[in-house]
């Protein structure tokens, strides 16, 4: 595994002991607080008794230790490389400052990155990515992300579909990812209405002052519910594999009908349906829509739409 929870869970929690023995602060009942506040409930005993009864030698009977050095986690091989990974990867400049990218990338010099973007294909991917090497798109994804955490609104101009400008306040829930457009959007509140936003469509966008607002979630958003469509596929040149890799992100459950036929039932938020929609119709005649009717007529209103687009 590339990181432990257990291990990881049971070495930070002996360390934070270890940390304690050395300030002088460790007794009995801190040390089995630190177990049972860091640890997993079945560790609460095990931890604990291996210290106090020196099967760990690591604390002495009056609590004091021998060891010197604070402890530390050092990362191993794998985990180094993972890093390099994702110090390649073009999108982690909007998490990360260039001053701490530098560095993690000075440190990591001499480490081969565990994988890189060549490895990937993504056979149904748009070649008009957001730009993540423009610096106002970079600065504008850090804006609205300052205000999810420190859930405040932000004030927006914003360039719309048909190249309308608009200025607006908006309060963020949350940053999604579409692997398939290469773009990310925002899911937030315009006016007490839900609302997707493309970053890359933000001109230019600033945290309000005083604009502390409640805890905000996707349930508070009025469109935003969880619904289901159920799909027929047709196993022709592995047409179920790669519907199984376009929705991997999707809660699903599939039975095979017949030799060649499954029945697929994706479950998926509203606000993802209009990809959803387009998803689907990548697969052409392999994929056909059971239910809901709803999903249905979208999918016929898109063909429509293609075809008049088509007449002219």
């Amino acid at each position: 595994m590339l990181f432990s929870e257990i291990y990881s869970a049971y070495y930070n929690t002996v360390a934070s002991i270890i940390s304690c023995s050395q300030q002088g602060k460790l007794d009995s009942d801190l040390l089995f607080k630190i177990v049972k506040e860091s640890a997993f409930p079945e560790s609460f005993m095990t931890i604990g008794s291996a210290l106090e009864t020196g099967k760990w030698p690591l604390v002495k009977k009056d609590y004091s230790t021998n060891i010197q050095n604070i402890p530390t986690m050092p990362l191993s091989i794998l985990q180094k490389r993972w890093l390099k990974a994702l110090c390649n990867d073009k999108r982690i400049r909007l998490f990360v400052s260039d001053e701490v990218l530098e560095r993690l990338k000075n440190q990591l010099q001499d480490v081969e990155p565990l994988f890189t973007e060549n490895d990937y294909y993504l056979y149904d991917k748009y070649s008009d990515g957001d730009p993540y090497d423009d610096s106002e798109y970079i600065k504008n994804f850090r804006t609205v992300l300052e205000a999810i955490h420190q859930k405040k609104t932000i004030s927006v101009e914003y360039t719309g579909r048909f190249g309308q400008q608009k200025r607006f306040i908006c309060a963020p829930c949350k940053i999604e990812y579409s692997e398939k457009d290469d773009k990310f959007r925002i899911i937030s509140k315009v006016r007490n209405r839900h609302s997707i936003l493309n970053i890359a469509r933000i001109n230019s966008c600033e945290v309000t002052e005083n604009s502390k607002v409640d805890d905000i979630s996707e349930e508070d958003l009025p469109d935003n519910r969880r619904t289901s469509v159920t799909l027929e596929i047709y196993d022709e040149r592995k047409a179920m594999e790669r519907v199984m890799l376009a929705f991997a992100h999707f809660e699903k459950s599939a039975v095979q009908v017949s030799d060649e036929v499954y029945r697929l039932t994706l479950n998926y938020d509203s606000f993802d349906e209009i990809e959803l929609v387009v998803r689907v119709l990548s697969f052409g005649p392999m994929v056909k829509v059971l239910e809901p009717e709803s999903f249905r007529n979208l999918i016929q209103e898109r063909i429509s739409k293609q075809i008049e687009l088509m007449k002219n």
